[in-house]
């Protein structure tokens, strides 16, 4: 009798066909699960106009002229106003440069080129931290004029050459200024010439103004050159001899002008020259000024 095979036990085909349809069954799963699983989250779409593309920063501020200091602005804040001072024909006498040594006060120099003192005066300048100027030798309608003195008679070359000698005689100058020249900057196509260079080299000019047919603020607005202009003579000649005081009365009586054009407009300039009485007047009167009014300062610091 022939032993059959036991019942529910799977023989080898058997086998592989449940192994199949494991791995069909699994496989399938798996796809299942994965189509139902979440998808990860996208970025939110950016919604709006595009973003602007950026502005230009604004183009810097020129630089300043490298002869002119860092006080080269307006000054201000003193309800009295300002006042700047200039001495004139500074480099012929030492007397006047000790005395001028003992004032404390903001003050300008301004060298007359090639004076026996005048490195002296370039010294005494850079010491206190005053301004210095070249007072620049220039034609009178009268009278005796100095040696290279710019006149209508240059033309604009030899022009050119005295400013730039008179410039390399006092080293460390940051502005001119006339000496005499009532004829000379009355004639615009003389101080065109002379801006001309003050321009190139980054300075100012500041008018005596010892004419009032003056063309040098005119030119210097054409040339868009920095300039001053002269309020008050503090030592005027003329009004020395008239004052019935002498030079001392003359000198208060001129001193009080500035002081009240400088209270009246803000701001004054007031000339005075190296003689010993005007720098004994100033001496005495500068101290004073801080507990009246205007407040001292020095020239740069009226300028625009």
């Amino acid at each position: 009798m022939t032993r059959g095979r036991p019942r529910g036990k799977p023989g080898a085909s058997g086998r592989v066909l449940l192994l199949f349809l494991a791995v069909i069954t699994g496989v399938a799963g798996y796809w299942f699960c994965a189509r139902r699983a979440p998808e990860p989250a996208k970025a939110p779409s950016r919604t709006g106009p595009p973003p602007k593309a950026a502005t230009p920063s604004p183009r810097p501020p020129e630089p300043r002229p490298s002869g002119v200091p860092a006080d080269f602005e307006a000054a201000g804040g003193a309800a009295t106003g300002v006042l700047a001072l200039l001495l004139d024909d500074v480099g012929y006498e030492e007397a006047a440069l000790s005395q001028l040594a003992s004032i404390r006060e903001p003050v300008s120099l301004s060298v007359l080129p090639g004076t026996p003192r005048a490195a002296e005066a370039v010294a005494l300048a850079k010491t206190k931290g005053w301004n210095l100027l070249v007072h620049l030798p220039m034609e009178p309608e009268a009278g005796r004029a100095e040696p290279n003195s710019i006149g209508s008679a240059d033309d604009d070359a030899a022009i050119r050459a005295r400013v730039l000698a008179a410039l390399a005689a006092v080293p460390g100058a940051i502005g001119l200024n006339n000496h005499q020249g009532s004829k000379a900057t009355a004639d615009p196509r003389v101080m065109r010439a002379v801006l001309a260079v003050v321009k190139e080299r980054g300075l100012f000019f500041l008018d005596s103004r010892t004419t009032p047919a003056t063309a040098v603020s005119r030119v210097a607005r054409e040339l868009k050159v920095p300039c001053l202009v002269r309020d008050v003579f503090l030592d005027d000649a003329a009004a020395e001899a008239k004052d019935p005081a002498g030079p001392a009365g003359a000198l208060s009586a001129s001193w009080e002008r500035a002081i009240a054009l400088a209270s009246r407009n803000g701001h004054a300039i007031l000339i005075a020259h190296p003689h010993r009485e005007s720098v004994e007047f100033l001496a005495r009167a500068l101290p004073a000024l801080s507990r009246r009014g205007p407040r001292p300062v020095r020239l740069t610091e009226l300028l625009d």
